[in-house]
């Protein structure tokens, strides 16, 4: 059998050790009458004991007790009280050594227990490889087996003969997988793959590396190498449906495999183990470069249209001194005119006398010149970017399969004339070429009957991009641009769901049970607002014939706490970032998280997967890294990167420090733990990284990429991600909720005016989030009301329609399917919530859920007016995460903080890396701040009602820079440094 070890220590312990939770007791070492039977039969108290424990051991987790093994205290004085024996007695158990062999024989003979014989083991063997094909881990492969033994009541043999089994099924099942993506495959096909591992003409990469290169900056010729790339794959010939046989996770595994190897190491393996993992490799690629290819092709199109805009800015600075002069001669002429026509006088002389009719016609002549179209001109877009659309818009519609609604349907058949006009199978345009799908605003400008070739391109082009988009047309093979009735659920399989039983979503089976909720609730908190506002019994509102006004809120904390919760930080020892990693690492073992890809064990030296976080999370990058550490050089810090750190590994790594945050006794004080906010951060990008930003005016002037992180009210990050600059931050904020993989219980979210959406009132909503986000200039947001409630003199004119009942009647069924798809991780929020906002106004999904989001948004109003604690905790909440985000810049200060990754991969472990050092540091200063904090409760000396007013996120104690040495890499123990002692504390604790 391989001796491949794919368990922990950890694991392999837990895995056979006696029950110590109250709930596994009670399910597996509760005796029954007759197991209470047998055991009488034992003539003393002790041996009765002793053969009650072997019993249960048996039975969970089904191994035998060793001799002189200690049983804790809580399982055994389970067992005792249920014989009403003391559990002291057990110290007599098996003195006389022949009895405790007598009793395990009598256990087999008496419940029917076998040790695991050789053909039992091959039985099982065979058992497990099924079970095998759908996972990749050993510790849940382990589990399952030990649970297929109890429930046959085999004796579980010792953790090694378990760890060979499971190692020997995850090998089959590797060959098993590697056999099923390879059969298939002839020899023309075999030739092709090996081909990959060879060098690329012209460069000094192997095929396999160069169709994985990242698309790099925007352009023609960027565009040109993805299809490239995706025609090198495309020849090979091999059939997607071959990877529907196999498990998703097994074939994620193998992708992931193929992307880490260089074609060096993927040349030394197996030939049908190098196969399989090409071909899940080059599956996988194709559908990347298919979503690379669509994304590139919508940045052209707005690059295209971003460079008419500033052409058009740039011509109107030019001329704004002659734009100026012609106003001016206007408000002139203007003038002389009216008084010539209130006095009576001549209209021609006062021209001649104002300017002049010479003047005048040369003045119009100019000013004729000035004139540019209110709104795109698509004529002349077509004209000046003609070589653009020549060489991205037919190669891009002649190299993807597209599939449409039936109201694309007229879009459709433009798409297949231009492929048609590509190959050459059609010379021009013919007659009856579809122009319905073209906007209204373009018909005026190109006219009636068929267009010119190049404006009619245009139109298809830009359309075709807006419905991809939207999801009204996909591109077949694509992940994001794919239908959207194959990102949801299957219809057939929902039905079954919804009949099984109710719906893993707190949103009732019909729309009418939900509308006369709402309804009713709508009605209820209308009038009490009403009421308060004919009162004037809002605290720090004036709403008066629908002008609402909202005070800024008052500070609440006390002047003093600052100077009062100086001396916790104070006594805070100093220490060094690499030290304060380690300390963590060994509360929560965090690092362990961070498992191989292929064998799943953790790294053999934590604290060099520590370092190799460090370099991401402070921007640091690998070489440098390797030159400020002792540690680990330049090539070990690639690699552990390459096969240790992946995204959900860090996420298992996040999760453990925000449980052990959240568990901690002074974040009690910091909130209740169902409460959190995100906002997103930007960070600048690098000279070399720049074509892969977008810039947001509002946040600068740079190419940048946004870090959005969601963070509780106890101050854990919990959940980050990378997004451009300039997209929505609303279609994040459920994504973070949803999957982050930490203990917590989150009711209520807060996000700033970035995020917010009907769209996302109406998710969160459904899927049991409170929505409460900070929305700037809420006085402009109009209220939306039910058929039947009208509201008062005060709050009328703040109402701008009445909900569509109908609609939302209508589409019930799709937003359950919507929301149940988002809550079993079906598709993920942020796709369809891009999707969602990109549908046109005739969509009956987006509709309905706007209408759901215009219900929700309306009740948050009203609760938003009446209550100013719902202020001040978004508030709050909010500047939790804001002050975070200093802590974060901080850390990130390297390179001025500036990314030079360009690849989404790399930004996105960046990412990551920050916020699990950002956490680390919340949890050490949480701890330490405890520690401070009973220390000077003993003097006296911190008034317990200022403490909800800390933070823990100060880090002027904490050595960000410099080299990073690790200190105490032997320390064994989990006691705290000794605190600071300080004689006086002057000053502020600033966090």
């Amino acid at each position: 059998m391989p001796r491949r070890a794919v368990l922990s220590d950890e694991q392999r312990a837990a895995l056979l050790a006696l029950p110590d939770d109250e709930t596994l007791l009670v399910q597996h070492w509760t005796l029954s009458r007759d197991d209470l039977a047998i055991i009488v039969r034992r003539r003393r108290p002790h041996n009765r004991l002793g053969f009650a424990i072997q019993l249960c051991a048996l039975r969970y987790p089904g191994r035998f007790l060793r001799p002189g093994e200690l049983i804790p205290d809580t399982p055994l004085a389970f067992v005792a009280e249920q014989l009403q024996v003391g559990p002291e007695v057990l110290a007599d158990y098996a003195t006389r050594g022949p009895t405790r062999y007598e009793q395990l024989d009598a256990l087999r003979d008496a419940f029917g227990f076998m040790p695991l014989s050789r053909p039992l083991r091959t039985t099982l063997q065979e058992w497990l490889l099924p079970i095998a094909l759908t996972t990749t881990s050993g510790a849940r492969l382990a589990r399952v087996m030990l649970d297929e033994c109890r429930r046959r009541r085999i004796i579980v043999p010792g953790i090694s003969s378990v760890e060979r089994m499971v190692a020997q099924a995850l090998l089959d099942a590797e060959r098993h997988v590697a056999e099923h993506l390879t059969r298939g495959l002839d020899a023309r096909q075999r030739r092709l793959l090996d081909a990959l591992l060879l060098p690329h003409t012209g460069t000094n990469l192997s095929d396999l590396a160069w169709v994985r290169q990242s698309p790099g900056k925007p352009g023609r010729k960027t565009f040109a190498a993805i299809i490239e790339r995706l025609t090198l794959l495309r020849a090979i010939g091999i059939d997607p449906d071959i990877a529907v046989g196999v498990h998703p996770e097994r074939l994620r595994r193998l992708c992931q495999e193929g992307v880490r190897l260089t074609a060096q190491h993927v040349r030394t393996l197996q030939a049908t183990r190098r196969r399989a993992t090409l071909v899940a490799t080059i599956l996988e690629t194709i559908v990347t470069l298919t979503d690379d290819a669509v994304l590139m092709f919508d940045r052209l199109l707005g690059q295209m249209f971003r460079r008419e805009q500033n052409s058009a800015d740039t011509t109107l600075k030019r001329n704004r001194r002659t734009i100026n002069g012609k106003i001016r001669l206007l408000a002139q002429l203007g003038a002389a005119l009216l008084a010539a026509k209130i006095s009576g006088g001549d209209i021609g002389a006062a021209v001649e006398a104002a300017i002049g009719w010479n003047d005048l016609g040369r003045e119009v002549d100019e000013a004729r010149k000035l004139i540019r179209p209110d709104s795109v001109d698509p004529v002349a877009v077509a004209a000046t970017n003609y070589p653009v659309l020549r060489q991205v818009g037919p190669s891009f519609i002649a190299s993807f399969t597209f599939g449409a609604v039936p109201a694309c349907h007229a879009l459709a058949r433009a798409v297949a004339i231009m492929r048609d006009l590509h190959f050459g199978h059609l010379r021009k345009l013919p007659a009856g070429t579809p122009v319905g799908f073209i906007r209204q605003a373009w018909r005026r400008a190109i006219g009636t009957g068929i267009p010119d070739r190049r404006i009619y391109e245009l139109c298809v082009l830009v359309e075709l991009r807006d419905r991809l988009r939207a999801g009204d047309m996909w591109v077949e093979g694509s992940r994001r641009y794919r239908a959207v009735e194959q990102q949801l659920i299957p219809a057939p399989v929902f039905a079954n769901m919804r009949a099984a039983g109710p719906l893993p979503i707190p949103a009732p089976d019909t729309a009418d049970i939900w509308l006369a909720e709402r309804r009713a609730r709508l009605a209820r908190r209308l009038a009490e607002v009403e009421r308060k506002a004919e009162t004037d019994a809002l605290e720090d509102v004036q709403l008066s014939l629908g002008r609402l006004r909202i005070s800024p809120l008052k500070a609440i904390t006390p002047e003093e706490s600052d100077t009062a919760l100086a001396p916790l930080y104070a006594h805070l020892p100093a220490i060094r970032i690499t030290d304060l990693l380690a300390e963590v690492d060994r509360w929560t073992g965090f690092s362990q998280c961070f498992t191989h890809l292929q064998s799943g064990r953790a790294a053999d030296e934590p604290r060099a997967i520590l370092t190799a976080v460090l370099a991401d999370a402070t921007n640091l990058g690998h070489t440098r890294m390797a030159e400020a550490c002792n540690l680990v050089t330049q090539r070990q810090l690639g690699w552990l990167a390459s096969w240790h750190l992946r995204e959900e590994t860090y996420g298992r790594a996040l999760a453990r420090l925000v449980d052990a945050q959240h568990t901690a006794p002074l974040a009690a004080l910091f909130g209740s733990g169902t409460s959190s906010s995100s906002d997103g951060q930007n960070f600048p990008l690098d000279r070399r990284a720049q074509a892969t930003g977008a810039v947001n005016p509002h946040k600068g002037t740079e190419p940048a990429v946004s870090f959005y992180s969601h963070v509780s009210d106890r101050y854990a990050p919990f959940h980050s991600t990378v997004i451009s600059a300039s997209a929505s931050e609303a279609a994040q904020v459920l994504d973070g909720l949803l999957h982050h993989g930490a203990d917590l219980h989150i009711e209520e979210h807060h996000v700033d005016g970035g995020g917010v959406s009907d769209h996302v009132f109406a998710l969160c909503h459904l899927l049991g989030f409170r929505f409460a986000p900070r929305i700037p200039n809420i006085a402009a947001r109009r209220l939306h009301l039910f058929n039947g409630i009208e509201p008062g003199p005060d709050i009328a004119p703040l109402v701008a329609g009445r909900i569509d009942e109908g609609l939302i009647e209508a589409h019930w069924d799709d937003v359950l399917r919507l929301g149940t798809s988002i809550r079993t991780g079906v598709v993920s929020a942020s796709i369809m919530l891009e999707r969602l906002g990109s549908y046109p106004r005739a969509n009956g999904l987006a509709l309905a859920l706007r209408e759901i989001g215009r219900v929700e948004r309306t009740l948050f109003t009203l609760d938003w007016i009446e209550q100013p604690e719902q202020r001040r905790r978004a508030t709050r909440e909010l500047n939790k995460g804001e002050a975070e985000n200093a802590l974060k810049r901080a850390i990130f200060f390297h390179r001025i903080g500036r990314i030079r990754d360009h690849a989404l991969q790399a930004q996105s472990h960046r990412a990551s890396a920050l916020n699990l050092v950002a956490g680390a540091i919340v949890l050490w200063n949480t701890t330490y701040l405890q520690a401070a904090r009973m220390h000077l409760a003993n003097l006296g000396r911190v008034p317990p009602d200022l403490l909800q007013h800390l933070s823990p996120l100060g880090w002027q104690h904490i050595n960000l820079t410099g080299d990073y040495l690790w200190t105490d890499p032997d320390a064994p123990s989990t006691a705290l440094r000794p605190l600071r002692q300080m004689r006086a504390v002057e000053g502020t604790a600033k966090p």
